[in-house]
């Protein structure tokens, strides 16, 4: 009997330290392993990714009015079912104020986010490269109305291209830092 009654302590503090050492990892990475966190992060890939149809969305339209007044081919009803009635610069026009407001609503959103300290750098990049496409999709529209679409495609080579290339150069690596994050809270919070 005293074998058993001394097993009875042993086991105790086998349990006891095993608690101890669960509760120390998990403290240790409980801001990181938190379901909270782990939202945040899904949240705020989610926005970026949204951030990156905007622009390209704003690109998409901007070329496309140039090759509608260039050609007299409507095209941009391929990609906006609107833009019928607004023809190729009053589509423009909407495209360009429609993701306008979509993207400083996902700025709001995405500075709201627990996150935003994270990716705030790489973010401010990405929103001063945006801009530049929304005021570049005015410029170009502004060109097109002067009757200027060889003005209007030499800006959108000059501008809309290198900024619509270096945002999503920033999304993608912004979202990607995330998703690798993500992909180490496994191992890191079993």
């Amino acid at each position: 009997m005293d074998c058993t009654c001394a097993k009875v302590p042993l086991l105790k503090f086998f349990w006891a330290a095993s608690l101890c050492m669960i509760a120390a990892g998990t403290a240790e990475a409980n801001t990181e392993c938190s379901y909270k966190s782990i939202a945040n992060k899904v949240k705020t890939i989610s926005l970026l990714r949204q951030v990156e149809n905007s622009i390209n969305t704003l690109a998409l339209a901007q070329v496309d009015a140039i090759a509608d007044v260039s050609t007299g081919v409507h095209t941009l009803e391929l990609y906006n079912d609107e833009s019928g009635f607004y023809g190729p610069l009053g589509g423009l026009r909407k495209t360009t104020d429609k993701n306008e407001t979509v993207l400083g609503n996902l700025d709001k959103s995405i500075r709201r986010l627990a996150t935003f300290s994270a990716i705030e750098t790489r973010y401010e990049d990405l929103r001063d490269n945006y801009r530049e496409i929304v005021r570049a999709g005015y410029e170009v529209l502004n060109r097109l109305e002067a009757d200027d679409p060889a003005g209007a495609t030499r800006l959108y080579a000059s501008t809309t291209v290198p900024a619509l290339n270096e945002a999503r150069a920033e999304a993608y690596t912004t979202m990607a830092t995330l998703e690798r994050s993500m992909s180490m809270i496994g191992f890191r919070c079993k």
